[in-house]
């Protein structure tokens, strides 16, 4: 499932072979929509690679469900009419909307960049316009979050997994982990050695189209792994062991 941000309803759009579309605009069954729309409207970061624009036969869309929502016919008409897209992460940059209520486990690797404390802002209109929304993008991200580690402690202490998948069930299982994490806060037993310092440099990584050299990428690579099997070993109850082994052992990280 890929999804995108619909700029016109303000609603998470997905792309997924059942099906595409929002709540309130409606859905598509068996979308004929190529696999490189749905990859460029979920990485259509504003303003520059941002929007991208569909324009679907009419007739494509039925309401999401029986209950046609809070949208008039002639409203709803007319947004089905040209679809205005952007990136996913405008709405949920975690991508966990479409399945946090649907599974008992989950499993969220973000890779999005830290929020930076600066000393040193600029006070000038655009650069102020920069770290508002830099702050709103932090404080959404961390409540999900939130909600997510919420949920995750309480699926721990539920004695059976299929109590989680009952309707309106709270509790999941799983981990969370991201770039930026502390590998001191998760205490795997036996877990491949993490250099704080060195993580915290790789954390600090641009998030850009462009080549970050080969031994930075091998880094990377090898602190998502570590990263990911120091949390669901320390935070998933139900843990395979693991054989750990770097998966590029000229690039350790400590």
């Amino acid at each position: 499932m890929f999804c995108a941000t619909n700029l016109q309803t303000g609603v998470l759009w997905r792309f997924s072979k059942p099906y595409a579309g929002d709540y309130l605009v409606g859905r598509i069954s068996r979308p004929t929509l190529r696999l490189a729309q749905a990859v460029a409207a979920s990485s259509a970061f504003p303003p520059v690679l941002s929007p991208m624009i569909l324009k679907l036969p009419e007739g494509s869309f039925t309401n999401w469900n029986s209950d046609p929502g809070s949208l008039a016919d002639s409203q709803r008409a007319q947004l089905r009419s040209r679809i205005v897209l952007t990136d996913g992460g405008v709405y949920d940059n975690h991508g966990i909307e479409p399945i946090v209520k649907r599974y008992a486990t989950l499993f969220v690797s973000d890779g999005g960049a830290p929020f930076a404390h600066a000393a040193d802002i600029g006070i000038d209109w655009i650069s102020q316009l920069r770290r508002v929304l830099d702050v709103t993008d932090n404080q959404v991200r961390a409540l999900r979050r939130r909600d997510l580690i919420d949920r995750f402690i309480a699926g721990n202490q539920a004695a059976d997994e299929a109590q989680l998948v009952k309707r309106e069930a709270h509790g999941r299982m799983g981990a969370y982990w991201g770039i930026d994490t502390d590998p001191g806060k998760l205490p795997a037993p036996d877990a491949l050695p993490c250099n704080p310092e060195m993580t915290h440099k790789l954390a600090q990584v641009g998030t850009r189209l462009s080549d970050l050299g080969e031994q930075t990428s091998k880094q990377l690579v090898n602190w998502g792994y570590a990263v990911c099997d120091r949390s669901i070993r320390t935070n998933y109850r139900n843990a395979p062991k693991a054989d750990l082994a770097w998966p590029y052992q000229e690039a350790p990280l400590g």
